[in-house]
């Protein structure tokens, strides 16, 4: 955990929630408790934003279930593909019926240098790809591995991939990626890790993926500590007053930025040895939820 650290003595007034494993249960939904509680801060006056590695596209199913009043002139921050992009999401009060207008704030892609020694390093390694070109996820499966693979991330997202057949190169030529991910096995994802670092983590930032059976490559400069850096500084919000939430190794520069970084009690080591504190309960239990109740009845939270 982070040392000689004040955190406890600040107030914040911006929450900056990771997905999978954090906010979201281990069915990968947000439960009604969670809504009705972040309604009860939103209303308040309390920014929720969400920080995550997945595409935009897949974030919209939980921003429908939160209902905030998207004619709030705050929308919904979100930063995803683990900070290459960051989006307001604003609109009608029904996010269902009515019209919703989504601003991009930032977007870094992958180099095309990058994208195609990843490409190639998969096709010579027997892996199959997922290129995310706006809301879309393309990938060029070519065994039922691979099949498998693809089905359990779009499981995961409840997002549908799009095949493509000339090994990714028409999408390449029509826009660079957001993020590019490697699927495999989570018995081969730390191999796979080290053996991406080694040829090409100079020229990009490789993360190994959370649930473990993907690994991310990103743009030198992205991380989600900097996507949520460049999202507070479009927003007119200090660091210092945001408190964050996460338990992946993509976490790990996002808890390290915040004001105060919570790692998850199913966070991996590697999160909990940069943290500010690391929650009593799991995503399991809605320890996110359980952590701001608290810091709301300690008055740690202030409003705008």
């Amino acid at each position: 955990m982070k040392k000689d650290n004040d955190a406890t003595k600040h107030k914040y007034r911006m929450v900056a929630l990771d997905l999978d494993g954090t906010l979201l249960g281990p069915d990968h939904t947000i439960s009604d408790t969670a809504i009705d509680y972040l309604n009860h801060l939103h209303n308040k006056g309390f920014l929720v934003t969400l920080a995550t590695g997945r595409s935009s596209a897949s974030t919209f199913d939980t921003i429908k279930r939160l209902r905030f009043p998207l004619s709030d002139p705050h929308g919904i921050p979100v930063v995803c593909f683990n900070g290459a992009m960051c989006m307001k999401v604003k609109g009608s009060d029904d996010v269902f019926t009515g019209n919703v207008a989504v601003t991009e704030l930032f977007h870094q892609p992958v180099p095309h240098s990058v994208t195609q020694s990843v490409l190639g390093f998969a096709a010579k390694m027997g892996h199959v790809v997922q290129y995310y070109k706006g809301t879309q996820i393309y990938e060029h499966s070519k065994t039922e591995s691979h099949r498998k693979l693809i089905q359990r991330y779009a499981d995961l997202t409840g997002i549908n991939h799009v095949h493509c057949n000339d090994e990714y190169q028409s999408v390449l030529a029509e826009s660079l990626p957001s993020k590019l991910l490697v699927l495999c096995d989570e018995d081969e994802v730390d191999e796979v890790t080290d053996q991406l670092n080694k040829a090409i983590g100079d020229e990009a930032n490789i993360v190994r993926g959370s649930p473990p059976f993907f690994v991310e490559i990103l743009h030198k400069e992205v991380c989600k500590g900097r996507g949520v850096e460049r999202m507070c500084e479009a927003m007119g919000v200090k660091l210092e007053e945001v408190v964050a939430f996460g338990d992946g190794d993509n976490d790990i520069e996002f808890i390290q930025v915040a004001g105060c970084g919570i790692a998850m009690k199913n966070a991996r080591i590697t999160v909990k040895d940069v943290a500010d504190e690391v929650c009593e309960w799991s995503n399991a239990e809605d320890g996110v939820i359980l952590k701001l109740q608290q810091m709301e009845k300690d008055q740690l939270l202030r409003y705008y």
